[in-house]
């Protein structure tokens, strides 16, 4: 019972010290942004806001059209995380399910470039849809990113672990391919589709180098762009940044309370199979 007690103790403990870890710089950020402009460039630098200022959100909405290029993120990261859920599943269904010829080259070649860095294919992109004439457009941010290789490996994963008598017996009733997928294979799989779909839109939230390569206007750019431009060539506000940067976190954190639920019964589901 005392070496448990001394587990459980070093546990908690080791779970306050990460969250101070992770949340110190969140929290940093929230004062800064309730802080005027001269507060921030105090030495030492100031801890707390006092008083309290919603300066900084009012110089954001006022500098950069924070309302349009929230909406342009909602768009572009539920096209993203509802393309890459089709495009993944069919092709982690292909691989762990029908077991296409070749499959195992297939899976390689996807486990290859999960090693390859995403910004090497910026070049070769902007070609693509340059060549398609869809630069400055909010399909220029989607379609480059609909194909996600760790999502079809993460997929794959999930559907080997769908039984195999379920869809054997689908198929012996005479059901298609696309049937067992959308309603026996994806059903059982549901905690591995949350998990991507999550992924996918936070991923896109965070977006910042290619919206900049490929668009060119203010009213065509994501949150991660639209920030960049509150920096100053000379001087930068530091409150207006941290205000901007609250503000453009505050959807992600309500999306997660609201399904905080979902997500960790849908982790819990994993961990079971």
């Amino acid at each position: 019972m005392d070496l448990q007690y001394r587990v459980t103790w070093w546990t908690y403990a080791l779970v306050l010290i990460a969250a101070l870890v992770i949340l110190t710089p969140f929290a940093w950020m929230v004062a800064t942004g309730l802080m005027t402009t001269g507060q921030t460039l105090l030495v030492p630098p100031a801890v707390l806001p006092a008083p309290v200022t919603l300066d900084g959100a009012r110089e954001v909405l006022a500098r950069i059209p924070f309302g349009t290029m929230l909406w342009n993120t909602i768009l572009v990261s539920l096209a993203r995380a509802a393309i890459t859920l089709v495009i993944c599943s069919m092709a982690a269904y292909a691989l762990a399910v029908i077991k296409v010829p070749g499959s195992r080259a297939i899976l390689v070649m996807v486990l290859a470039l999960l090693m390859v860095p995403g910004d090497i294919f910026i070049i070769p992109n902007f070609s693509i849809i340059a060549s398609l004439r869809l630069t400055d457009t909010l399909a220029a941010l989607v379609i480059p990113n609909v194909f996600d290789v760790f999502g079809v490996f993460l997929l794959y994963q999930f559907f080997r672990g769908v039984p195999r008598e379920l869809i054997e017996a689908a198929r012996m009733d005479g059901a298609e391919h696309w049937r067992i997928l959308a309603t026996i294979v994806v059903p059982v799989a549901r905690s591995g589709i949350i998990s991507l779909a999550i992924l996918s839109v936070l991923a896109e939230w965070k977006e910042l180098l290619w919206p900049i390569v490929v668009n060119r206007s203010a009213d065509k750019f994501t949150l991660g762009p639209g920030l960049a431009l509150l920096r100053g060539e000379f001087i930068t506000d530091w409150n207006v940044v941290m205000a901007a940067g609250v503000m453009a976190a505050l959807p992600m954190i309500l999306i997660f309370l609201l399904l905080q639920k979902q997500f960790i019964a849908s982790l819990a589901r994993s961990g079971l199979k």
